[in-house]
């Protein structure tokens, strides 16, 4: 498992960092090009922040949405095998 600082921001704070509107964000997760966010509780959700730092470098080196909406997939891979490894870790 990779040792990743976490830090979990909301959706403005997500618009504000990547630069997009609401609208924006949506319709670029919807399409595969932004990392989804996750549950943080009962009616409330949030973005991990290296994954949109992450996108953002990539976007900064001219990668193509075929090769964003992959970085987006290998994000995702990431975040559930840490999960996974932590939480096997925790129970053992």
């Amino acid at each position: 498992m990779q040792n990743i600082n976490l830090k979990v921001i909301r959706k403005p704070e997500a618009c504000s960092l990547a630069g997009l509107s609401n609208t924006s964000l949506f319709e670029q997760t919807k399409a595969g090009l932004f990392p989804p966010p996750i549950s943080i509780g009962a009616r409330a959700v949030g973005f991990i922040e290296h994954e949109i730092q992450s996108l953002l470098a990539a976007r900064s080196v001219g990668k193509s949405d075929d090769e964003i909406r992959e970085i987006v997939k290998a994000l995702i891979k990431q975040r559930e095998d840490s999960a996974n490894d932590l939480l096997k870790k925790l129970s053992a």
